[in-house]
Formats: C-alpha cells, sequence, structure tokens
C-alpha cells in the first residue's frame, strides 16, 4: 500500500500547480448597458392656431416643421386641409402653407420633397417650390394613415380602412403586408422597419422581403406615432395623449400622460441633434415640443 501514496501525493501537487496558472478560456462578454430612461420637460407650445394637427416633421434642409392640419373630420374630402410650416422654437411662420388637402395626416422628407398621406392620395410637394407637383392615387384605399420613407425614396403607407402596409416606388404601388388588425405608426429606421398596430396595442418589427412581422413591445394603448431615439429605443405617441419610451428591449415606461386635460398625442418627429420631441395635439389644435432629458 505504501507504494500508492508517492503517486497520490504527486498527482495532488500537480492538481495544485495546474489550478493556479491563469486560465485560457475568453473573457466573459460584459453586460450590455442599460439604457437610460428619457424624461420630458415642455419647451415650447404653439398657439391654438393649428386646426386638427396630426402629424408633424422636420426638414433639416430648409430646417423648419412643417404640420398637418385635417381642418374637419378626420376622413372627409371636403378640400379644407392644409400644411403648416413652424421654425424650431415654435413660432408660426406660414399657418396655410400648403392648402387643397382634404384630411392631411402622415408625413415624410426626402430628397427636398414632403409626401403626404390625404384620404386616398400620397401627394408630394416640392418643399423649396411651396408647391404640390403630383398626387398618387393608391387603390383600394380612401383612408391613408402614416408614412415612412426608406434611403432609396420608397414610400410606404398604412391604411385604416382595408388594414395594410404599401409602398410607392416612382409610380408604382405595391402591398407590403395585408390583413392587419390597426396599422397606424411606421418608421424605416436603418435596417429596421418598424410598424404599430393600434387593437392589440404592440409596436412590431417588419420583415419586408418576407412580407411578415413580429411583436417588439406591447401594452401601447392607441398607438400613433413612433420615432427613433438613437440608443436602440424608441419614443411612441399613444393617441389620447401619452408619449412613451420603449427601450431596445422592448420594455415600455410611460413619459408622459396628458390625457385628463385633453391633450392629444398623434403622429410625433424627434429631433435628435437638439433633443426635441414634437407633438401635434390633434382636437386640442396646437404643437407642443419637449426637451429630452
Amino acid at each position: 500500500m505504501k507504494n500508492l501514496v508517492l503517486p497520490s501525493i504527486m498527482a495532488c501537487l500537480l492538481f495544485a500547480a495546474c489550478s493556479n496558472q491563469p486560465e485560457n478560456n475568453p473573457p466573459s462578454e460584459a453586460p450590455a448597458a442599460t439604457a437610460k430612461v428619457p424624461s420630458l420637460k415642455l419647451k415650447w407650445q404653439t398657439d391654438t392656431l393649428m386646426t386638427t394637427s396630426e402629424s408633424v416633421i422636420f426638414d433639416p434642409v430648409s430646417n423648419f416643421i412643417y404640420v398637418s392640419n385635417i381642418n374637419g373630420q378626420p376622413w372627409d374630402q371636403d378640400g379644407n386641409g392644409f400644411i403648416s410650416k413652424l421654425d424650431l422654437d415654435g413660432k408660426i411662420v406660414e399657418r396655410q402653407w400648403i392648402t387643397g388637402l382634404s384630411a392631411p395626416k402622415g408625413l415624410g422628407v426626402h430628397n427636398g420633397h414632403l409626401f403626404v398621406n390625404d384620404n386616398a392620395d400620397i401627394v408630394d410637394i416640392d418643399i423649396a417650390a411651396g408647391k404640390i407637383v403630383k398626387r398618387h392615387t393608391i387603390g383600394g384605399t380612401k383612408q391613408l394613415n402614416d408614412i415612412t420613407i426608406a434611403p432609396d425614396g420608397t414610400v410606404y403607407a398604412s391604411t385604416s380602412d382595408d388594414f395594410r402596409v404599401v409602398s410607392l416606388k416612382g409610380d408604382a404601388v405595391s402591398t407590403i403586408l395585408d390583413s392587419l388588425d390597426g396599422p397606424n405608426g411606421l418608421l424605416v429606421d436603418g435596417d429596421k422597419f418598424l410598424m404599430l398596430l393600434w387593437n392589440p396595442k404592440t409596436l412590431n418589427m417588419v420583415d419586408v422581403a418576407k412580407g411578415t412581422h413580429s411583436v417588439f413591445a406591447q401594452g401601447l394603448d392607441n398607438p400613433d406615432g413612433v420615432e427613433a431615439v438613437g440608443d436602440g429605443g424608441y419614443f411612441v405617441s399613444s393617441w389620447q395623449g401619452i408619449l412613451h419610451y420603449v427601450s431596445p428591449d422592448g420594455q415600455v415606461h410611460k413619459l408622459l400622460d396628458t390625457s385628463a386635460e385633453k391633450v392629444s398625442s398623434a403622429d410625433i418627429e424627434y429631433v435628435p441633434e437638439k433633443k426635441l420631441l414634437i407633438v401635434p395635439t390633434f382636437f386640442d389644435n396646437r404643437v407642443m415640443a419637449y426637451e429630452v432629458l
């Protein structure tokens, strides 16, 4: 039995020596940083000279904010609608900059042009000239809602009556998604495409090539507008007057609630360089801007 003691001791010493050597395993990845939940501080608000303000967008070339004003019932074909022009301090530069619309809603800017959803038409406005240059009638719908534009100029729009997302490229119209449950706000964010669905109260990621979508965040009552924050998260407005921050992991955080004051929050815009979240208030007839802290 004594002959087994020495090998056993040597084995123990060898194990101890090996245990003291540095491991060659790769270092574990550091945990992902948690995105900071922002807060909002009112910076300015216009007078109640907007009329059923539905959507806002900032054009960095002209350096103006554009506002769609329905000026009547949300889907009437009445010719009363118009687009307003504001500066970044909330001054109304031109209240009725573009007229001759009926119920303008979603707005998108690309290559010097402002695209506006106006019931059955996507209206193309030359910003520098300040005039309508073309109307694209989208068959099968009379209730175009939101707009987003891809870097290649493809315009995407949601419809509120036949529940689709359609694309307009040049003069060609295609259906990207159909049979949706209340499509509303849209956003192209780099290589991501986001869509809000009203009835299931969700923010969704869209695969345009496959024509599919999947839930990214839920619990968003009456979701209307979506904007990228720049940290992987998104601002989302709820029409009744709630503003949310959706973190990169899909968690929903309420930032502001003006529903008790009957101040809606429709199709929002975010200007990251100014840290400015711009909110049209629909029947409240104003535009409000919040500093993001």
